[in-house]
């Protein structure tokens, strides 16, 4: 399945350290597709490939709570475009 996050970054400097850091390395059955990024920093969206919201929620908040809001949703490919 796929999943959107969408970040609201609260400290910046510590998320993109987090993000660079040991996220750069999911775990197996787990795969990120792409991050879009605002210019000011303080606004991302990824997109992932993942069993469950859960499997992805598991292993992003540990690292990004205290850096960001994050917001999960689940992707219906019917319904998307691009």
């Amino acid at each position: 399945m796929f999943i959107a996050i969408q970040h609201e970054i609260t400290d910046p400097e510590l998320f993109w350290q987090k993000a660079s850091g040991a996220l750069t390395h999911p775990p197996t059955g787990m795969r990120l597709h792409s991050t879009m990024v605002s210019e000011q920093l303080h606004v991302c969206q990824c997109m992932w490939e993942a069993e469950s919201i859960d499997s992805v929620r598991d292993f992003l908040e540990p690292e990004l709570a205290s850096s960001s809001v994050n917001t999960y949703y689940q992707i219906d490919p019917d319904k998307a475009i691009g």
